[in-house]
């Protein structure tokens, strides 16, 4: 007996063993238990029956022990154990996707349907003591050492029970699901690249704890296949050390895996996507009860699979990246000995849905909320437009009507996403078809067949959701104890508590098969939810050094591109939600100043960046009329080039990219031939940066109670940014709406004083540590940007005697409601108010006179009357992101019906015990994983709570008033020019403005200026533009340039060159044309409030005035009574230069010629110098001439595309209202066939009635 079993294993398992004798098999048949040693399989065969990818071969797998055991009474309930002792497996990777081995063929199992043994077998469980996987590549080598593995068979919640328990049969479907938990105790990882570019990396280590991995399996009952699959791997806790080089040698190993997993992963996806579309679903008959047949019904439609996935559940990720010495590492002092940045990621889920279809919606996938983000909206958008644009393409000929509807073709209807999904034929098409876009049987073939393999269409989509993150400051080998400080963190309490903090999807589109045809371009959207963003000079110089050395070691990895090769096309969207940038006060805060802030917050309601264009039809930013807008404003600012402030040699911000496709000159040629790339013509290569709306808040000083004080009011701001090819040389447009109003104290300005300079040391030394690098190209950066107006107050003392002065008093009282307040609010109320307030677009026109609470139900009410157009975009912009917020308040609790199923081993055991075990919730894996969220710790917020109050009530008169009293003087610029350029290391910043105009207020109550600065930008209206572009600017009344050029640098004692190269710096200042009263105690305050603290060494300037009145009114009251009443005192500057030198040395005089100053009418020039400066504006202007020709050469192809598009959209809505009216009209006729049928029939039956009489 055991004889003729072992021969009957020999038969079998020699098909997947090599030399395999009866003496390796000890058998005992009666016990059911069994052992065979030193096992060697079939590398060629298993690779292809185990199905792995086609990028990866297996070349040995070994067994040093296997035993197993049955117990022959119980197969039903109780699985087959199988126990291995050590198994040994080697990989390789293909360089090339693998080709199945045709002998394989024969040894895979010969379709049939699923029977009793096919429950044995999947029942079995699996243990392996220690597994050694050994992966061997061109770029490197790594093994992985596992220990533990189990496999078994669970319920439906992840319990051990049952066999019968472990597995939902659905009958009416014909499918089946199967539940597994595949576990490992701990788990060892070592990768060590190698190569040239490798040869000093160090390996690559990793451990990982006890893991767990549900595996949901479904089953086609008539075949045995697998139809779908889900698996979740859920780790333990992870932490990870890795230095620079680390770091890189993990690159260089996904590098090396990058080309090979693209290649074969491709065509594997699409073969399979085909057989998922071809599956049949064949309806079995049962024999369950109804009662029983529902429960399994309910069961399966729970748990099934309905599409194939895998996800990564993981609680939380500790990363702690640390610099070698070398390049990766700064030469800034407090770096010198290396750092150390701490990122923790908590309740990270990664989805990986590689068979969607693209018509289908998203509502099964876990946690994925459709409605709750704007991508969905984006998405569907993207698509509609695709399809729209590939029949225009492909099909631009009108539809042709037909008498009478095949039956065969279905009504098909638009759906969110953008493709069309086909409805039951049951129902009518006028009822439930739009009339755009309907495929009905008047369609031209082509378009049909289009529309078919639209509906076709797959995408293979990640997803990757981020609960909460941190990011802490560098830490250095100083011996300070502190606890490290958060560099980036999340701020939950401004959403609500079941909101992420990242959502990042990226998704790619396909047709299943080897089908050539058009499809969208792929899409990658992030969304980013509060965070505050600290700027810490260590951590940013640390990350400029490192992030780029490892960049670099990267792209060295990379396979070179051939030559001609275009970049990566992808349409791409991100959007962070109430971002905060914070700017802290460093060792110099002193506490005893009360107004003095302890740190400046920079926030917005909604940051967007992205290089897809907006619709023509959208009256809003990121249009390419927006950007052509922009432009236009920019010409008309700018002045003359030559002409102070511009050199000759200065870089122009308007870079030709940004012209072509303002005017929509720079669409890729991608030919006339079918192609997947075919609709890929508008260049992604500009990028649009929205900010709406910006405002920047001082905080922390004790004058305003620790609550924001306004430095800048709410104001729009939008950027356009294009690079060149190898992203070095960058130029940014940018532009705000509105007046930008700004306010400022001398304990504020000292603060923005301290911060820029340590923006100025962070500078130079990312650019000193970019230098290092061996072959760093030298960038450049171009700036330019349009401001209209902009009002700057400046918050000095009152004069006014009697009054108090926030200088001197306590002025913050605070009585008992407003403690109530404060405790209520909490942090709450330092940026949930700042941001509700500003993006309401409604300014409150009295002060809070009695510090309360203000109650949710009942918001204050509006002010009649008021409206700014101005922030019209900021009202769009909060009222969609209200809107996002209140979807995502509202979970989808709907549940998709599914078919009615049972089981076949429906006996009364099964139903009960699986209706017993069932939760509210479907898969067990993922339950757990929100519980662990739930209890993580992450911060929830109570509520979020829209109010309509001004922008700057929520800082000063919230929960308290200031009684004190201030005088202000405001000095207002119009038609605002500034241009920033830097590179090789010479920086240059220039600015140009006009009517410089002020005002004072000798004493106004705090609350008061506060009310009053929040509605200036509601009575301001912009003065219509020249439309004349080339019109040049007259001399601006106010202009301004500051150079700063780098020195080389001294060698030290050493002969050694280290530390930053020295600089000089210059500012020179033009002011003309203008006339100025002040009080003479504004001007004496203004001379205070722009006294520095510390003393810094003097920069070179020099200031030349012309035609400048200035009219001084002395208010000051006289020391004796006897003295006459004070006169005015007007000073009028025709000419006047003023210098001074790095000695600080002041010197007044008219103007001279010297080589710093730019010339002017009132500067006496020598001959030759005279000659050769005409001979440049000669040839200044014919260049200028030449390029006003280009520019209205330009001008009318502009113009000429306009009209083409406008004439483009007129034919194309002609067209639709055509194919409407024709489709009408077949509708009609085919109306008039079946009433004419009617009447036929009719006729036929009365006047068979009648011969019936007869």
């Amino acid at each position: 007996m055991v004889t003729i079993i072992k021969n009957q294993l020999l038969k079998h398992l020699s098909r997947f063993t090599k030399n395999l004798s009866p003496e390796q098999i000890s058998l005992s048949a009666l016990r059911g238990s069994g052992e065979l040693q030193d096992l060697t399989l079939d590398e060629e065969l298993l690779t292809d029956l185990l199905e792995l990818p086609g990028w990866v071969r297996l070349t040995s797998a070994k067994c040093n022990r296997a035993s197993f055991r049955i117990q022959w009474t119980k197969l039903k309930t109780v699985p087959i154990v199988l126990n291995l002792d050590e198994v040994h497996i080697a990989l390789e990777v293909c360089q090339e996707p693998r080709v199945m081995n045709p002998s394989a063929a024969g040894a895979l199992p010969v379709p049939g349907k699923y029977s009793y043994i096919h429950k044995v077998i999947d029942g079995i469980s699996v243990a392996v003591n220690h597994v050694q996987i050994d992966f061997n590549c061109e770029a490197f080598t790594s093994s992985v050492q596992i220990s533990r593995v189990t496999v078994e068979s669970r319920t439906p919640e992840g319990r051990k029970g049952d066999l019968r328990l472990t597995r939902i049969k659905s009958p009416d479907t014909g499918q089946l699901l199967i539940f597994k938990e595949l576990e490992w105790q701990s788990a060892r990882i070592e990768a060590k690249a190698h190569g040239a570019a490798a040869a000093n990396l160090p390996p690559l280590r990793l451990l990982l704890g006890n893991t767990h991995c549900r595996i949901v399996i479904k089953k086609r009952l008539s075949d045995c296949s697998v139809v779908g699959s889900r698996l979740a791997i859920c780790p333990e806790p992870l932490a990870w050390a890795l230095t620079d080089g680390q770091l890189r040698a993990a690159l260089a190993c996904a590098a090396a895996l990058a080309q090979p997993v693209r290649r074969a992963t491709a065509a594997a996806t699409r073969a399979k996507a085909l057989r998922k579309i071809e599956e049949p679903r064949e309806p079995i008959p049962t024999k369950s009860t109804s009662g029983e047949r529902d429960i399994l019904a309910r069961m399966f439609a729970k748990h099934d699979v309905r599409e194939t996935s895998y996800h990564l559940l993981a609680p939380r990720i500790d990363l702690h990246l640390c610099d070698d010495p070398g390049l990766g590492r700064s030469e800034k002092p407090s770096l010198s000995n290396g750092g150390a940045l701490q990122v923790t990621l908590v309740s990270m889920q990664a989805d990986l849905f590689p068979y969607h279809k693209a018509s289908d919606d998203r509502r099964h996938w876990r946690g994925y909320r459709e409605a709750a983000t704007p991508h969905s909206q984006w998405l569907s958008q993207a698509l509609s437009s695709f399809c729209t644009t590939l029949l225009d393409s492909l099909d631009p000929r009108p539809l042709t009507p037909s008498n009478k509807t095949s039956q065969s073709e279905k009504v098909e209807e638009p759906v969110s996403n953008g493709i069309k999904h086909k409805q039951p034929p049951t129902q009518h098409s006028a009822s439930s078809a739009p009339s755009t876009n309907t495929t009905t049987s008047q369609a031209s073939p082509t378009r049909t067949r289009i529309l078919q393999q639209l509906g076709k269409l797959m995408t293979t989509c990640l997803v990757l959701r981020i609960d909460d993150f941190t990011v802490y400051k560098v830490s250095t080998g100083s011996k300070s104890r502190e606890a490290p400080r958060p560099l980036v963190s999340a701020e939950k309490a401004t959403l609500p508590g079941d909101a992420g903090l990242l959502h990042a999807e990226l998704t790619f589109f396909y047709y299943p098969g080897d089908v050539c045809f058009p499809v969208p371009a792929p899409k990658m959207y992030v969304q980013l939810s509060p965070v505050r963003i600290s700027v810490d000079v260590p951590s940013v110089v640390w990350l400029g050094a490192f992030l780029p050395h490892v960049a670099r070691a990267l792209k060295q990895e990379e396979p070179e591109q051939e030559e001609g090769l275009p970049p990566p096309y992808m349409d791409v969207r991100m959007e962070a939600i109430m971002p905060k940038i914070v700017l802290e006060a460093g060792s110099e805060h002193v506490s005893q100043q009360r107004d003095r802030p302890k740190e400046l917050q920079i926030c917005t309601a909604r940051a967007t960046l992205t290089n897809v264009r907006e619709s023509p039809r959208a009256n809003s930013a990121g249009t390419r009329a927006d950007l052509a807008s922009i432009l236009s404003a920019l010409r008309r600012s700018a002045p003359p080039r030559g002409q102070f402030p511009c050199a000759v040699d200065d870089m122009d911000p308007i870079h030709e990219q940004f012209i072509l496709h303002a005017d929509n000159l720079d669409d890729i040629d991608r030919g006339t031939s079918i192609t997947p790339e075919l609709l890929w013509r508008e260049n992604r290569a500009v990028w649009c940066a929205r900010v709406e709306p910006l405002w920047a808040d001082f905080c922390g000083a004790r004058a305003t109670n620790y609550k924001p004080a306004p430095l800048l009011d709410a104001t729009p701001l939008t950027a356009w940014i294009c690079f060149d090819e190898n992203m070095s040389r960058i130029w940014v447009v940018a532009r705000t709406c509105g007046l930008a109003g700004l306010q400022l104290n001398h304990y504020q300005m000292l603060f923005l004083m301290r911060q820029l300079e340590r923006i100025s040391e962070m500078s130079a030394w990312l650019a000193h540590d970019a230098e290092r690098q061996p072959d760093a190209e030298e960038g450049s950066i171009v700036i330019g940007v349009v401001v209209p107006a902009v009002e700057l107050t400046f918050v000095l003392p009152s004069n006014c005697p009697g009054q108090e002065s926030s200088r001197d008093l306590d002025s913050v009282p605070l009585d008992s409601s407003s403690l109530q307040d404060l405790k209520m609010v909490g942090s709450e109320a330092t940026m949930a108010p700042s941001m509700m307030d500003r993006d309401s677009g409604v300014l409150a026109t009295t002060s809070v006179e009695v510090c309360q609470p203000i109650p949710i139900e009942e918001p204050p009410p509006p002010s009649p009357g008021l409206s700014f157009g101005g922030f019209s975009s900021m009202r769009r912009g909060f009222t969609s992101l209200v809107t996002s917020i209140d979807s995502a308040l509202t979970r989808d609790d709907t549940r998709s019906d599914a078919a009615s199923t049972a089981s076949s081993d429906s006996d009364r055991y099964v139903v009960v015990g699986l209706a017993a075990e069932s939760p509210d919730d479907a898969d067990m894996a993922f339950r757990e994983f929100e519980h662990g969220r739930a209890s993580s710790g992450v911060e929830v917020a109570a509520e979020v709570v829209e109010r309509s109050s001004s922008p700057s009530d929520h800082s000063v008169t919230s929960s308290c008033r200031r009684r004190d009293v201030i005088s202000t003087s405001t000095w207002r610029l119009n038609n605002i020019h500034i241009v920033q350029q830097s590179g090789g290391g010479n920086t240059s910043l220039r600015l140009a403005a006009d009517d410089l105009k002020s005002d004072e207020c000798s004493a106004i109550p705090w609350d008061e200026f506060q009310n009053k600065f929040s509605m200036r930008a509601r009575a301001w209206s912009e003065p219509a533009a020249d439309g004349d572009e080339l019109a040049a600017r007259p001399a601006p009344n106010v202009a301004a340039r500051l150079v700063r050029t780098q020195l080389p640098r001294q060698p030290d004692e050493k002969g050694q060159v280290s530390g930053l190269a020295p600089y000089d710096e210059l500012l020179e200042a033009r002011v003309r044309d203008l006339s100025i009263a002040l009080n003479m105690s504004t001007a004496l305050a203004l001379a205070e409030l722009i006294e520095d603290e510390v003393v810094a060494p003097p920069m070179p300037l020099e200031v030349l005035i012309e035609n400048v009145k200035l009219h001084l009114i002395e208010d000051r009251p006289t020391r004796s009574i006897s003295s006459p009443p004070p006169q005015p005192l007007d000073v009028d500057l025709t000419t006047l230069r003023m210098t001074r030198d790095t000695a600080g040395v002041v010197r007044l005089g008219p103007p001279v010629s010297t080589p710093s100053t730019i010339a002017s009418p009132a500067t006496p020039q020598p001959t030759p110098e005279l000659d050769e400066a005409k001979d440049k504006i000669d040839r200044l202007n014919r260049e200028n001439e030449e390029l006003r020709k280009r520019l209205v050469t330009l001008s009318r192809i502009a113009e000429d595309n306009r009209e083409l598009r406008a004439k483009v959209e007129e034919a194309s809505v002609l067209r639709q209202c055509v194919h409407a009216a024709q489709q009408e009209a077949a509708s009609l006729l085919a109306d008039k066939q079946e009433l004419l049928e009617a009447m036929r029939i009719l006729q036929e039956q009365l006047s068979g009635g009648c011969r019936g009489k007869r």
